[in-house]
């Protein structure tokens, strides 16, 4: 098995990133396609969490190519409300392993450095949305000490 390297995107990784957004974006539409279709990514978006201070596009990468990553931002802190204890935190916005590379521990290795990420910065905790259809998500994370926090339920009108 090659090994993984995990490094922090630059703009030259902009087509490989765009690639793995579709890959997610397909399942995406697969999981939940009334709320979700497949259209292009735009590129300034995704330069400007290259470049901002307070995120990181961690990437996996294989010699050479690029197999996976992660998107990780400071969240700042927990809103404040009267009765709620303030944390600061970070949020794993998104994490995706390329089909074919899967199962092979990649997605642990990018969990494990967003959690590093996180403590660098002394912040509390790290904090994601999954939708509750991707079992295989939820296994990964589960197994990395997350646990459900709340719950966000829908009615169709």
């Amino acid at each position: 098995m090659p090994k993984t390297v995990i490094r922090s995107a630059t703009t030259a990784d902009l087509p490989s990133i765009l690639a793995l957004y579709r890959v997610l974006d397909e399942e995406l539409v697969d999981l939940q396609p009334e709320f979700f279709c497949a259209a292009p990514r735009e590129e300034e978006p995704i330069q400007q969490f290259i470049e901002a201070p307070d995120a990181d596009f961690l990437l996996a990468e294989q010699e050479g190519t690029v197999v996976g990553l992660a998107l990780v931002v400071y969240a700042g802190w927990t809103p404040a409300f009267s009765c709620a204890l303030p944390h600061r935190y970070a949020s794993l916005h998104d994490l995706v392993v390329a089909r074919d590379k899967r199962c092979q521990g990649i997605g642990s290795s990018l969990l494990g450095a967003a959690k590093r990420w996180a403590r660098d910065r002394r912040l509390e905790y790290l904090e994601l949305n999954v939708l509750s259809q991707n079992s295989t998500a939820i296994e990964l994370y589960e197994a990395h000490d997350f646990v459900e926090a709340n719950r966000t339920m829908r009615c169709m009108l």
